[in-house]
């Protein structure tokens, strides 16, 4: 099983405070993650810099979309918005993954980013990435600390 830890970061930007959560899945920030597996991906595209060009949600944003609820407008296809773009503009650049529960478990599956899905004409196939399974009662332990943010 997979451990997830979510981080609180406050950054600066454009001369104002933003929190923004980090997802750091078995001791590895999600990004980071990302970087490596898409580099040989974008690199095929020629355009390497942009592999894991990705930013943290807002902690509220990211609570909801975590929770997955049917009402979620980001969703899409049943998949929810877990980065987004380092410019910060919803829809640029978003990472989603499929969130759902089995058993006493919360299993992220189906990694798509947006502007690279199966209709793309540079599809960037994500099927070797994950699956993560995270024990429901910390995962929901993540979650509350997004409460209080």
């Amino acid at each position: 099983m997979n451990k997830l830890q979510i981080k609180v970061l406050v950054t600066k930007k454009d001369g104002l405070n933003k929190s923004v959560a980090k997802i750091i899945i078995d001791g590895t920030d999600l990004i980071e993650l990302l970087v490596e597996f898409e580099k040989p991906l974008a690199k095929k595209e020629g355009s390497p810099d942009i592999a894991g060009q990705y930013e943290g949600l807002s902690p509220s944003t990211l609570y909801k979309n975590l929770l997955n609820a049917p009402d979620n407008s980001n969703s899409q296809d049943n998949k929810s918005d877990i980065l987004d773009c380092e410019c910060g503009v919803w829809g640029c650049w978003s990472f989603m993954t499929r969130i759902e529960t089995i058993n006493n478990k919360i299993i992220w599956t189906d990694f798509e980013q947006l502007h690279r899905g199966k209709k793309s004409y540079n599809h960037w196939d994500y099927s070797k990435f994950g699956p993560f399974e995270f024990n429901l009662s910390e995962y929901n332990y993540q979650l509350d600390k997004l409460k209080t943010q």
